[in-house]
């Protein structure tokens, strides 16, 4: 753990982490065992909902996307072996109703594409364990509130897909999305690092990092204690640091929100039919 908050600080110079001993990472499995039976109930209810609404859309984008499968598989023969793409997901407590709603399509999406492509690729979510600082707070407060003390809330880490499960498309513990009492603060700087770290450790000479948000980073406790564009400023560090590392490339997708100011490349989904309108298009740039 002190080597990654070495790490950490290396990608901007103002940054810093009161506290990693609250941190967890979790399976997205872990996520779902904890509900209650009657939570459970209305989750798989929720899924149903989803998945019978948007199987139109979901066929229309598949069927859209295979053209630029054949086409990459015809130039490329070495696409499979070579690329490591790696999807993660901000749970912000705005994600929510149609907001979520987009945000599974797309994954679901974006895992067919790949499947079909034959690349491996992880699917991540980020999010924090408590609203307004959790333990992390608590702990500085307890220590008389020194001045400036980084980044102050307790993270959340899930890992729904790692890289060598040879299942075609997303797991079912990715609709975790759907339940809004996951979802809370994003501090999308270190889950990118994370995302970045993870896809090293594989070894591969290309890798792809999609991050799917719906907005600019956001943790009260963190920001109140620190400079307004704390949190901000550590993504565009980390964004920076992960696009000029060899072999690495970053694109961003926006929920309902403009991220071309981040990402080198970029999209923004506002509506159901832009994921086969203009997803599609997307994802086969990403592997020109």
């Amino acid at each position: 753990m002190l080597n990654w908050l070495k790490k950490a600080k290396k990608n901007s110079q103002s940054y810093s982490v009161f506290t990693t001993a609250f941190d967890r990472e979790v399976s997205g499995n872990d996520l779902s065992r904890d509900m209650s039976e009657s939570d459970r109930d209305i989750w798989e209810k929720q899924i149903n909902a989803f998945q019978k609404s948007t199987e139109p859309t979901r066929t229309k984008a598949n069927l859209q996307a295979f053209a630029h499968v054949d086409k990459l598989l015809t130039n490329s023969s070495k696409l499979s072996g070579s690329t490591v793409v790696s999807i993660i997901i901000d749970h912000s407590g705005s994600l929510k109703g149609q907001r979520a709603i987009i945000a599974c399509l797309l994954i679901e999406i974006i895992s067919d594409f790949l499947s079909r492509l034959g690349v491996r690729y992880e699917i991540l979510g980020y999010t924090t364990s408590e609203w307004r600082g959790g333990q992390s707070r608590k702990q500085w407060i307890s220590r008389r509130r020194p001045p400036n003390p980084g980044r102050l809330n307790d993270l959340l880490h899930i890992r729904y897909r790692d890289a060598f499960d040879t299942s075609p498309g997303p797991p079912w513990s990715v609709y975790n999305i759907l339940r809004s009492d996951i979802l809370k603060e994003n501090i999308d700087g270190e889950a990118l690092f994370w995302a970045s770290e993870r896809l090293k450790n594989l070894n591969s000479p290309k890798n792809q990092i999609v991050v799917i948000s719906d907005g600019a980073p956001v943790d009260d406790s963190t920001l109140q204690a620190n400079s307004p564009d704390f949190l901000f400023a550590h993504l565009k560090a980390v964004i920076k640091d992960v696009s000029e590392t060899p072999g690495f490339r970053v694109a961003g997708i926006g929920v309902d929100y403009d991220v071309s100011n981040l990402y080198p490349t970029s999209l923004k989904i506002t509506r159901m039919d832009q994921t086969y309108t203009e997803l599609p298009d997307f994802l086969g740039q990403l592997f020109d």
